[in-house]
């Protein structure tokens, strides 16, 4: 079977209900959530007296004489992975669709998925769903209570079996690798069971033939007998995040219960997908002139970008739109994973862009924040209790540990920082990113306006935006020693990179202002941008390409990704030949699967790679970046959900996985 991604999302919604298979054939091994935690669920179909697997490493039901189903297709979507499998004289066709419009907020946050199926061949065929109790939590550390209670529901022309475990604790973990130990998953079907593994044997084999089974290994089942039909698999976490103290249910379940999603996923499939095929028609449309490497790479992030996010509102309404760091610390809303995410969401969806800004916002006017430059993030997933990030060591002892175990590593406890009085001593300057949080909030401020026409956001917070670009004024030109979103290289002082975050920062404001109507400091303020372009690209004139601080030779190098948004927001800081310079520099430098990050190391970034394509105007040379990403896609060794972190010539990824940052990539069609 053809490779076209590392791991295929089957159901996504958010980051505690994201289930991958890390192999095309679906039927060679367990399922997996995004962080890696294989979850036991198996899918037969029954037909002409046999009993077929194709979901889940199901060798262990080989005894009691089930087969394993011959795979014969698979292909991606933007909401779909589909699979086609034989089953003796049977064909089995198989959808795993994720809605997630981001045209749409009441379907994109409704938490179900579903599995759409037809079985050809066989008028009497069966097909079932078996989902072990281990998903209702995580499997370590073994001392964790995992009893689990369920039931099944009987609704108008459907069933449902639910469990979660006994013990509910909200907000628990809050932590990176890991998802909720509370809340009930919903398994649907025409009927719908809860048993025990010596049950699920007897099932398979079609009655009992004698075997050891696990009593207390509890399953959720659902079974159909109708030709063509769906499976669906919901989860009601009824308490979504931890905002400031407020918990918050999500937006879908505000108004509704999960009944009420799945009776409108059973019911009206057919206008859902009505709604997730125009939305991909239009990508597709958009995505046209690059073709289908481009598309493979959209696909691959689309999905993946969405989940790794959970919707909300505020207690005033408005919507929040707050990001998990997947793989890289577990922080809630963080600035510079919103602004490189950020593409996909101006697309389609703006408000979103200002939902992911609220929790900074709300936060940065809180006394415990007494800096005058922006926050980095909100907190740990799912609790936004004030920033994580950069906390000084001398702080630790007060701020508690939790479980160490195989997937959470020691972290802090989220106590309310935003509780905490001003001045309180809880945060390392030097651990903290300046120039790169202000000019990030600067370039959303007028990226959002850009699309929307609506100043009151802006208005709303001028004040913050007044104290962030006189940092970048004051700081940005010749950044001190300092971390930037790519803090996993470590700190640099006189980032070039940098610097050209902090020029188009201070241009965007200076946008924003003169939409506002104060003409005189915009003026005030473009120039000071301008001022900082012309010494940019003086330093570059006499060089094959701007190296990678200002103190370093043309021996370094860096992408210069932060030089996208003034081509997207129309700011004509920059000449067009600068760019192209920069962007054959870097093909010069690729290797494998994309160009380093820089000249220090052979790692690299998804996303960033995108960023530099969209400097050239050249289709070419864009399609030359997108075909190594597509490449790494399709052969890096690593199986997990899109990695943005790797290393550019092997593909080995680091850490990073399933992030919401490959919304990147679309920034080529803004």
């Amino acid at each position: 079977m053809e490779r076209i991604l590392p791991s295929y999302p089957l159901f996504v919604k958010d980051p505690n209900f994201s289930l991958w298979s890390a192999t095309e054939n679906l039927n060679d091994k367990d399922v997996e959530t995004w962080f890696g935690e294989s979850k036991k669920i198996y899918g037969f179909l029954k037909t002409k007296g046999e009993t077929y697997y194709f979901m889940g490493n199901g060798q262990k039901f080989l005894p009691v004489g089930a087969k394993k189903a011959e795979q014969t297709k698979i292909n991606v979507t933007a909401f779909s992975t589909d699979y086609e499998f034989l089953c003796g004289e049977t064909t089995l066709k198989l959808r795993f669709v994720s809605p997630l419009p981001l045209t749409d907020l009441e379907l994109l946050s409704m938490p179900v998925c579903y599995l759409d199926y037809e079985m050809v061949g066989d008028s009497n065929a069966e097909i079932s769903l078996f989902i072990n109790r281990n998903l209702s939590y995580n499997d370590i550390p073994e001392t964790f209570d995992k009893r689990v209670r369920g039931g099944v529901v009987q609704m108008d022309g459907f069933e449902s079996a639910f469990f979660g475990l006994l013990r509910q604790m909200p907000m628990s973990p809050s932590a990176d690798f890991g998802g909720a130990d509370w809340g009930y998953y919903y398994l649907t079907g025409e009927q719908a069971w809860i048993l025990d593994e010596k049950e699920l044997f007897g099932y398979v084999a079609n009655g009992y033939r004698g075997f050891v089974a696990i009593d207390d290994e509890k399953y959720i089942g659902a079974i159909n007998k109708a030709a063509k039909g769906a499976i669906l698999l919901g989860f009601d976490d009824r308490v979504s995040i931890d905002y400031y103290g407020d918990y918050k249910k999500g937006y879908y379940l505000e108004n509704h219960t999960i009944f009420d999603g799945l009776s409108e996923t059973w019911n009206n499939r057919a206008a859902i997908e009505s709604k997730l095929c125009a939305f991909e028609n239009d990508l597709l449309s958009r995505a046209a002139p690059y073709g289908e490497a481009y598309k493979n790479v959209l696909f691959a992030s689309l999905r993946q970008s969405i989940a790794a996010h959970k919707l909300v509102k505020d207690n005033d309404g408005k919507v929040l739109w707050l990001s998990k760091e997947c793989g890289s610390n577990g922080c809630i809303a963080t600035v510079d994973v919103s602004y490189p995410s950020m593409p996909l969401f101006l697309l389609y969806a703006p408000e979103l862009v200002k939902g992911m800004m609220r929790p900074i916002l709300k936060f940065a006017r809180m006394p415990i924040w007494t800096y005058d430059f922006a926050p980095h993030d909100a907190g740990t997933y799912p609790v936004c209790g004030g920033q994580v990030y950069g906390i000084s060591e001398e702080q630790n002892k007060y701020l508690g540990r939790i479980c160490e175990g195989n997937l959470f590593s020691t972290v802090k406890t989220q106590i309310p920082f935003y509780l905490l009085p001003k001045n309180y001593p809880l945060y390392d300057f030097n651990m903290q990113m300046p120039v790169e949080e202000c000019a990030n909030m600067l370039v959303m401020f007028l990226a959002v306006y850009e699309k929307d026409h609506d100043l009151t956001f802006f208005t709303e917070n001028k004040d913050l935006c007044e104290k962030w670009v006189q940092y970048l004024v004051n700081y940005g030109l010749k950044p001190g020693n300092q971390l930037c979103t790519d803090d996993f290289a470590g700190h640099l002082e006189n980032n070039v990179n940098l610097a050209i975050k902090a020029t188009i920062g201070i241009a965007a404001y200076a946008k924003l202002l003169n939409a506002f109507g104060e003409t005189g400091e915009s003026k005030k303020y473009r120039a000071i941008a301008d001022g900082f372009a012309k010494e940019i690209s003086a330093f570059a004139e006499d060089k094959t390409h701007l190296p990678l601080t200002w103190d370093s030779g043309e021996e370094t190098f860096s992408l210069k990704y932060n030089f996208a948004f003034d081509k997207v927001l129309r700011l004509g800081l920059f000449d067009q030949a600068l760019f192209e310079k920069e962007t054959d520099y870097y093909l010069t430098k690729s290797e494998r699967y994309c160009t380093p990050l820089d000249s220090r190391k052979m790692y690299a970034k998804s996303d960033w790679q995108l960023w530099v394509a969209r400097l050239t105007d050249d289709m070419d040379k864009r399609r030359a970046f997108i075909a190594k990403l597509d490449e790494f896609l399709k052969t890096a060794p690593d199986r997990v959900p899109f990695g943005d972190w790797f290393e550019a010539d092997s593909g080995e990824f680091h850490y990073f996985r399933a992030r919401t940052t490959q919304g990147g990539c679309f920034i080529l069609l803004l």
